[in-house]
């Protein structure tokens, strides 16, 4: 059977020491381990919950679904863990460093509940792929997948630090010119 994957990567509004990242890096070191189906729920119910919170700060976005997905999951993953190697240098342009990159990158059977939740929510025509509404049913949707039927997941802040964010300027720069503002 395929597997499909399923990704997006929001940039967000939220400068160190705002008490919403701080709660957003809180869950996802709370839950930096193997978990069960419970603990998944709960992770991933927070998980929407804070970025449906967050949508309206939301700048700028990408997401993808694609059948046979393994390859873009290598693709998605290897980057982000490459990113996560490197040693971060901040912008010193004199832009507001305010932002946090969040991506949540998952592989699942093709045809299992978990896709079938996802080919639903992204059944869009081409000009909604950027709204606002449609990242926000995005971030909806995690918070309904049946865990049962996802085989691999991960989130990444990017940067790992609450002390450290990009500048929306560096978001529409260099290595993220594939990220699109939302409108």
């Amino acid at each position: 059977m395929s597997e499909l994957f399923f990704g997006v990567q929001l940039g967000i509004r939220s400068k160190p020491g705002d008490p919403w990242r701080s709660q957003l890096v809180d869950l996802v070191r709370l839950h930096q381990k193997d978990l069960g189906l419970a603990d998944q729920r709960g992770l991933f119910g927070a998980l929407a919950n804070l970025l449906t919170q967050a949508i309206d700060r939301a700048t700028v976005g990408t997401w993808d679904l694609v059948p046979d997905g393994q390859g873009t999951w290598n693709e998605w993953t290897t980057g982000l863990e490459d990113d996560a190697q490197e040693r971060w240098v901040s912008d010193h342009s004199g832009a507001a460093l305010d932002h946090v990159l969040v991506t949540v990158a998952m592989l699942m059977p093709d045809g299992q509940p978990a896709a079938d939740v996802l080919r639903e929510v992204c059944d869009l025509e081409e000009a909604q792929f950027h709204e606002r509404t449609t990242y926000r049913s995005l971030c909806e949707a995690l918070g309904r997948l049946p865990w049962t039927s996802v085989r691999r997941c991960g989130i990444y802040l990017t940067p790992g630090s609450e002390d450290l964010a990009f500048s929306l300027r560096e978001l529409q720069g260099d290595g993220y010119g594939y990220l699109a503002e939302i409108q």
